[in-house]
């Protein structure tokens, strides 16, 4: 019997790996598809006299819309609050009601502008009581979605990995089948 190994890789060996390959790319998957639905669109529509409703969505689901008559709803404003990185101040708008704040953007703004425009559209409408009815939407989406795409990235390069390292054990397992088997003499 020699002590040199074998020059092909056994098929057994193959198929191994590449479960186990495969298996690994679940966890990428499972967590860069949860990532991709960080609902970071909101969208306020509100219609002729109310009511109004908000909606959170991801890229794959929406939450279910929350529904406030006109009565509800008091004012909206814009929450300011310091950066923990740069010292600065940031901007989110809110929709307050007796129920509690409600923001109208997934994340806090640089520009306290930005903020501004929605809380002036939303207490438009209430100041005119309900008149014209109007829609809005702040969609972050992209910015938010940035490590469930590496994720993502990452789960189809490691099944690609896993699908090739099956594909060469199903060819090798052909291999060792048309070789025939193998004899060892000890």
């Amino acid at each position: 019997m020699s002590d040199t190994p074998a020059p092909i890789t056994p098929s057994r060996s193959l198929f191994i790996a590449g479960a186990g390959v495969l298996l690994l790319s679940i966890p990428f998957f499972a967590f860069g598809l949860g990532f991709l639905d960080t609902k970071a669109r909101v969208e306020f529509s509100c219609q002729e006299g109310g009511p109004c409703t908000l909606v959170r969505a991801g890229w794959l689901t929406r939450e279910a819309p929350v529904t406030f008559r006109l009565k509800q709803m008091t004012e909206a404003r814009v929450d300011r609050r310091r950066s923990s990185r740069e010292g600065e101040n940031i901007y989110r708008p809110v929709l307050v009601t007796p129920q509690g704040d409600f923001p109208l953007a997934a994340h806090w703004m640089e520009k306290e502008r930005q903020a501004q425009a929605p809380v002036i559209s939303v207490n438009r409408f209430l100041e005119a009581g309900g008149l014209p009815a109007f829609s809005m939407w702040h969609d972050d989406r992209m910015r938010a979605s940035r490590v469930g795409m590496l994720f993502t990235g990452t789960a189809v390069v490691v099944f690609l990995l896993g699908v090739g390292l099956t594909w060469r054990a199903v060819r090798r397992r052909g291999q060792e089948r048309a070789r025939g088997p193998e004899v060892s003499t000890g």
